[in-house]
C-alpha cells in the first residue's frame, strides 16, 4: 500500500470496445475463491472485476473489488481516481490484456460512485482499500508473485 499512488482516468462509456468482455458479453466479471476451511460456496470470498483499456495510459487495468460492491455503481463514462501500485505500473509484464494492472481503490472525481458519498469519507475508503489489498494478496495474487515481491518482508 505504501508503494501506491493515484492516477486520474476517464472511464470508457458502457458500450465501449475498451472493456474486456467475458463469455457472457458483459464487462463485469466475477469469481469465487474456494477455501479449505469452508465448503459452503456462498460463504467463500469472491471478487468482482472490470477490466478495461485506458487510452491515456495505453495500458489495460482491472478494477477489483473483493468486498461487497452492492453500495457501489460502476463508473462508466466518468472521471475516476484509481490507486495503483508503482511496481505494477513500471513492470512491462503488467498492463497487457492478459495481465492488466490491478486497481484496488477507485473514487469518482466529480461525483461519488458509492452510495452516501462514501468516496469522500476518508476513514471508510482507507478501510475499504486496506481490506481490498489484503484479500487481493490472499486470494488473487499468484503465490509465486507474492513470494517474489515480499520474500524480504517488505
Amino acid at each position: 500500500m505504501n508503494n501506491s499512488y493515484d492516477i486520474e482516468v476517464a472511464m470508457p462509456e458502457e458500450k465501449s470496445q475498451c472493456y474486456l468482455k467475458n463469455q457472457d458479453e458483459d464487462a463485469l466479471t466475477s469469481e469465487t475463491f474456494r477455501t479449505k476451511m469452508d465448503n459452503n460456496y456462498f460463504s467463500n470470498p469472491g471478487g468482482t472485476y472490470i477490466p478495461f483499456y485506458s487510452v491515456e495510459y495505453k495500458k489495460y487495468f482491472s478494477i477489483m473489488c473483493f468486498l461487497s460492491s452492492r453500495d457501489m455503481w460502476w463508473p462508466y463514462g466518468m472521471k475516476v481516481i484509481l490507486t495503483v501500485n508503482r511496481d505494477d505500473m513500471n513492470n512491462p509484464e503488467y498492463g497487457t490484456k492478459e495481465n492488466p494492472v490491478p486497481v484496488l481503490k477507485d473514487i469518482g472525481v466529480d461525483e461519488s460512485i458509492r452510495d452516501n458519498d462514501q468516496d469522500y469519507d476518508k476513514a471508510y475508503m482507507d478501510s475499504f482499500y486496506r481490506e481490498n489489498v489484503i484479500r487481493y494478496l490472499k486470494y488473487k495474487m499468484p503465490k509465486s508473485e507474492f513470494k517474489r515481491r515480499f520474500k524480504k518482508g517488505e
